[in-house]
C-alpha cells in the first residue's frame, strides 16, 4: 500500500511494503505510447562525511546514505551530503518532458523534523570528498513538510535535465543534503535506503519525423507541380511514411491526412489512417462522396505519437478521373476481317490502326490476341506502398499521336486459322473503355518445321535439331525457341533459312522444344511445338522383325537389341531377362554401352510378342518391361 501527498510538485509516499532486488529505485520499460518514462543509469552514487575530509564512500549494499549530521562515538559531530551522477547520452535527441530524483526514507531521527534539498552540481566522474566537494550550480528542489514518516521522496529537476541535455552534456550530478542551517542538527538527520538507492527518471519523447520523400496517392509518387497526373480507381489511396525515434512509437503513430480541392482550400476533409506499420507507409482512404470525377486535388499529411504531432508536410496534386473512356474502332490495312471470306497474306505482318474517334479522353490503347490482361497494381514498393505501372506504359500498349487520335501497329498472327485481336482504349488515368474485337483468318502454311539429325535421341546424349522456314516463307532472319519452357533464345538463320541447336536429353521424362521463325519484313511466324519422350524400360530394336507386317518366315532368324531404360540407376544395370511368346525369361549380359542383342529364329509363322526386363547391378528386376511385337510370314 502507498499513500501519496504531493506539495509544491513534490510527492513524499508512505512505503509499507519493500521489495528485493538490486540496489536500484526501480526499472522502466518503454511504454506502449507516448510520452515514455526511462530511469537513467547511474554512474556514480555515494556521500561525504565531514568528520573524515578527505574519504569518499560509494554506495553498497545493506549500507543506508546518511544525509545531515549524527553523533559518531566519541561525541563527536559528523555531517553528510549524498552525491549520485546519471548518463544523459540515451536522452539527446528527444524532447524532454520531466525529469524526478527519486529516494526512500529510512533510520529517521526525529519525523517531526524534515528538511531537504537537492541541489545541481558540477559534474564528478566519481563520489567526491567533503573537503573536495564540488561546485554548486544551482539549488532545484526541497522538501520541508514531516507529513508521513517514513517516506518515498521525488524531487523535480527538469529545467537541470532539459539544460543540460539541450547543452549537450553525457552527464548531470545531483547533490541531496540537509540546508546549511540545519545541517549540524542531528535531529534532521536521516538515512536513505540502500535498496532503492538514488534515482533519475526521465520522462521524454522523441518527436515523430515525417519522410515526405515517401508519399504517394493511387500507386504513383507524389507530384508538385504540374503537369498533375490523372487518377483513376486507386486516386482515392493516400500513402505516405514517418518514423519516430522512440522504439514503441512505431506501431502507435496516429496519421492525419486533409485533402480539398486545389480551386476552393476552404473545402478541406481531414481523415485518419486506422493503423501503422513501422518502416511502412501508412494509407489513408479518401472517404466516399468527397472526391469529384475531373477535379484537381492537393493533399498533405501529418503524425502525431500521442505527444507530439508533427507540422503538416509538402502539397502534393492529382486530377480525380474515373471516367472510362470510349471505345476504339480497329482496321487493317493488308489484313481483311474473317467475315470477308479472306484470308490474310502469308508471311506479312498485318498493319492494325486504332482510332479514338476525335474523343480527347483517349490517350492510348491496349491490345493482344484473344485475351486482354486484367489490369492491376501491387503493395510491393520498398516501403509497402501501391505501386501502378504508368497505363501508357508496357507491352501491348501504345500511345495515339493525339488525343483521340489513332495509333498503327504491326502484328503477326499467334496460330493459323482463326486468330481474335481485342483492343480497348486507354485514358490518362487508366481506366479502359470496353473492349473491340478484330477477327482475321490466316493460313494454315509458315510454321517452322523441326527435324532431328542424326540418329534418334538417346537419354543422356546431345540431341540436335534443325530448325528450317516454312518453303513459302522468305526472308527468315532468326528463329525464336524455347527448351522445356525456359527462357526464350534465339538463333540466327542461315542462307538456306535453316538453324541447329544442341542440348544434351537429360531429362528422363523427356524434353519439349517451340519454336517461331522471325522475317526481316517483321513476321513472326506460328510457333511449332517438337516432343520427345523417354520411358522406363528397355528398348527394342530389331533388323528382320522390325514392322507391323509379315516379315522373315520361319527358321529365317532376326536379331533384337535391347537398350537399358532412361535414369541414373540404369548405367551400370548387369544385362536383360527376355521371353518370346511367355516361355521361360532368359537372362543376357548387358556390354559396356549398357546394350545386349539375341539372335532368335521362328518356329512358326504368326503374332509374337518380345518382352525384356532390365536387370540391376543388384540382380532385380526393373518395375516396367519393354514390349516388341511382330508377324512372322
Amino acid at each position: 500500500m502507498v499513500i501519496t501527498v504531493r506539495r509544491r510538485g513534490l510527492t513524499a509516499a508512505l512505503a509499507i511494503t519493500m521489495g528485493a532486488g538490486l540496489a536500484v529505485l526501480g526499472t522502466a520499460s518503454p511504454a506502449a505510447a507516448a510520452p515514455h518514462s526511462e530511469q537513467a543509469a547511474a554512474r556514480q552514487i555515494g556521500y561525504t562525511d565531514s568528520a573524515k575530509k578527505n574519504a569518499a564512500y560509494d554506495a553498497e549494499e545493506q549500507v543506508n546514505l546518511p544525509i545531515g549530521a549524527w553523533t559518531g562515538e566519541n561525541g563527536k559531530i559528523h555531517k553528510s551530503r549524498v552525491y549520485a551522477t546519471f548518463e544523459l547520452d540515451p536522452f539527446h535527441g528527444k524532447r524532454i518532458l520531466s525529469g524526478t530524483v527519486a529516494v526512500r526514507e529510512r533510520d529517521v531521527v526525529d519525523c517531526s523534523k524534515r528538511a531537504i534539498e537537492i541541489w545541481q552540481t558540477k559534474t564528478v566522474t566519481k563520489t567526491p570528498s567533503w573537503h573536495k566537494a564540488p561546485q554548486a550550480v544551482s539549488k532545484l528542489d526541497e522538501i520541508l513538510t514531516n507529513e508521513y514518516c517514513p517516506a518515498n521522496i521525488t524531487f523535480d529537476v527538469s529545467g537541470a535535465v532539459q539544460q543540460a541535455i539541450a547543452q549537450g552534456q553525457s552527464r548531470i550530478t545531483f547533490e541531496i543534503r540537509v540546508p546549511e542551517q540545519y545541517e549540524g542538527d542531528v535531529s534532521y538527520g536521516r538515512k536513505l535506503y540502500w535498496y532503492t538507492s538514488v534515482g533519475l527518471h526521465v520522462q521524454y519523447n522523441s518527436v515523430p519525423e515525417l519522410r515526405d520523400q515517401h508519399m504517394y496517392n493511387g500507386g504513383r509518387p507524389c507530384v508538385e507541380a504540374q503537369p498533375y497526373p490523372h487518377l483513376g480507381y486507386f486516386g482515392n489511396s493516400l500513402q505516405a511514411l514517418a518514423v519516430d525515434g522512440d522504439e514503441w512509437d512505431g506501431t502507435n503513430l496516429d496519421y492525419d491526412f486533409a485533402l480539398w480541392p486545389q480551386d476552393d482550400p476552404a473545402a478541406r476533409t481531414e481523415f485518419a489512417s486506422p493503423f501503422s506499420v513501422p518502416d511502412r507507409v501508412a494509407t489513408g482512404t479518401v472517404p466516399e462522396g468527397v472526391l469529384t470525377d475531373g477535379r484537381t486535388y492537393a493533399w498533405q499529411y501529418r503524425v502525431g505519437d500521442g505527444a507530439d504531432t508533427t507540422a503538416w508536410s509538402r502539397t502534393c496534386y492529382f486530377v480525380y478521373d474515373r471516367t472510362a473512356p470510349a471505345a476504339p474502332a480497329v482496321t487493317s490495312s493488308n489484313y481483311p476481317a474473317a467475315d470477308s471470306g479472306e484470308a490474310t497474306p502469308l508471311g506479312v505482318p498485318g498493319e492494325f490502326t486504332f482510332s479514338g474517334g476525335g474523343n480527347a479522353d483517349v490517350a492510348g490503347f491496349e491490345y493482344a490476341w484473344e485475351m486482354l490482361g486484367v489490369p492491376g497494381c501491387s503493395y510491393g514498393g520498398d516501403v509497402g506502398q501501391l505501386v501502378c505501372a504508368d497505363p501508357l506504359e508496357g507491352p501491348n500498349v501504345v500511345r495515339a499521336d493525339v488525343p483521340g487520335g489513332s495509333a498503327t501497329v504491326r502484328l503477326s498472327p499467334p496460330q493459323s486459322t482463326y486468330n481474335t485481336l481485342r483492343v480497348r482504349s486507354l485514358d490518362a488515368a487508366g481506366n479502359r473503355s470496353g473492349e473491340v474485337s478484330y477477327e482475321i483468318f490466316a493460313p494454315w502454311q509458315g510454321d517452322p518445321v523441326i527435324s532431328v539429325v542424326g540418329a534418334a535421341p538417346q537419354w543422356n546424349e546431345q540431341v540436335t535439331l534443325r530448325f528450317a522456314a516454312a518453303a513459302e516463307i522468305s526472308g527468315t532472319t532468326e528463329f525464336e525457341y524455347r527448351v522445356d519452357f525456359g527462357e526464350p533464345r534465339t538463333v540466327a538463320a542461315g542462307p538456306d533459312g535453316t538453324a541447329t541447336i544442341r542440348f544434351l536429353a537429360s531429362n528422363e521424362y523427356g524434353h519439349n522444344v517451340t519454336v517461331r521463325s522471325h522475317s526481316a519484313n517483321g513476321w513472326v511466324s506460328p510457333e511449332t511445338r517438337w516432343d520427345l519422350s523417354f520411358f522406363p524400360w528397355p528398348g527394342v530394336a530389331a533388323d528382320v522383325y522390325d514392322v507391323w507386317e509379315p516379315k522373315g518366315g520361319v527358321g529365317v532368324p532376326g536379331t533384337f537389341t535391347f537398350t537399358r531404360p532412361v535414369g541414373a540407376e540404369w548405367v551400370g544395370l548387369s544385362g536383360y531377362e527376355y521371353s518370346f511368346d511367355g516361355v521361360d525369361f532368359t537372362f543376357v549380359a548387358a556390354g559396356a554401352d549398357g546394350r545386349a542383342s539375341v539372335t532368335w529364329a521362328p518356329q512358326s509363322s504368326g503374332y509374337f510378342n518380345l518382352e525384356v526386363y532390365a536387370v540391376r547391378a543388384d540382380g532385380t528386376r526393373g518395375d516396367y518391361s519393354g514390349y516388341h511385337s511382330f508377324i512372322v510370314a
